[in-house]
């Protein structure tokens, strides 16, 4: 039976490196949008697939709401060094995050997500490479990841397919 989440790894003779993206930057402990960061897979994930849909903002306070005793934990691993997280932000709103999960030479890229109103830009893809780059500056020589999207039936592999490789 297949593995319903296949392992991808990043081989640096697949990774060319990417232009970092205007909107997209890693965030530091006291970072204004590490909250709103930690929130937007919650968002995504929770409308599956690529699509455009009607979920931004708007939702994503909702749920920051929700979830406001977060940030403090989250905080004090960033300051760790156990979690980087990077946030595409876009006139004040985060629109897309993403986490990478360091232990000393290995990483696993994690909980990349789009806002629903903010997919098919390139966001996620942008999250990733900032990630990785990071990485790569904390002397990582191993990325892996688990895409999650090859759980629905009929998905397509996502513009992230264009680095990583299933092993």
């Amino acid at each position: 039976m297949p593995n319903a989440h296949p392992l991808m790894v990043l081989d640096g003779a697949d990774a060319a490196p990417a232009e970092p993206h205007p909107l997209v930057r890693v965030l530091d402990a006291e970072d204004p949008f590490l909250a709103a960061a930690l929130a937007v897979p919650h968002v995504a994930f929770a409308t599956p697939r690529t699509a455009v849909g009607t979920p931004g903002p708007g939702e994503l306070a909702t749920v920051v709401g929700e979830r406001a005793g977060e940030p403090p934990a989250a905080a004090e691993r960033v300051r760790a060094g156990r979690t980087v997280l990077a946030a595409a932000v876009e006139d004040g709103a985060v629109l897309c995050s993403g986490m990478q999960l360091p232990v000393g030479r290995v990483t696993e890229v994690a909980g990349v997500g789009t806002l629903p109103a903010a997919r098919r830009r390139g966001l996620a893809l942008a999250v990733t490479a900032a990630l990785v780059a990071d990485a790569g500056t904390r002397g990582v020589d191993t990325v892996s990841s688990r895409r999650a999207t090859t759980t629905w039936p009929g998905s397509t592999p996502a513009s992230a397919s264009r680095a990583w490789r299933r092993r």
